[in-house]
């Protein structure tokens, strides 16, 4: 993971696609609910029922539990796991990874048909996937403007400014 995604601007019009997607992706598929979350659990997007009890618990435990299956796939030789399905009696979640750095993850209930959740997962996948890239070519274009020289530069500016 890169260690500049923790101060990751995301730009106003690419938050908008981002919530549009969750948003198609919940009416599309009939699901409840729909977060986009980082590798650590931090929500980044959420859409959905807006009465879901503690959304920073449920992603911290979802990546938890994305992380269980990751190490579980190594044990089976497998490069890692790149969806999960969890069923409960009332509501099942699908899990999917977006570019190694991303979950998205749907809760829908037992009507909902988990083909369709699957399909549409891996649309959304897509497209998301897309929509961060760019976010991630943007941030990383502007550290290459505010590199190192600049920041020097910056810095012995300020000591002279504040030097006795």
């Amino acid at each position: 993971m890169d260690p500049q995604l923790a101060s990751l601007i995301v730009p106003p019009e690419e938050v908008a696609h981002i919530d549009e997607c969750l948003t198609r992706l919940v009416e599309d598929t009939g699901g409840n609910y729909a977060l986009l979350l980082d590798k650590s659990g931090q929500v980044i997007a959420a859409s959905g029922d807006g009465n879901r009890q503690d959304t920073t618990a449920l992603g911290a435990l979802i990546a938890g539990s994305f992380a269980s299956s990751q190490q579980i796939a190594k044990l089976l030789r497998e490069k890692d796991f790149r969806m999960l399905l969890q069923q409960g009696v009332r509501e099942n979640l699908f899990i999917a990874l977006i570019d190694d750095q991303w979950i998205l993850t749907i809760i829908f209930n037992k009507g909902t048909h988990i083909g369709l959740v699957k399909v549409l997962t891996k649309k959304a996948t897509e497209e998301l996937a897309s929509v961060l890239e760019r976010v991630r070519k943007q941030h990383k274009s502007r550290d290459e403007v505010l590199g190192s020289n600049f920041r020097t530069s910056m810095e012995d500016t300020i000591d002279l400014l504040f030097r006795d």
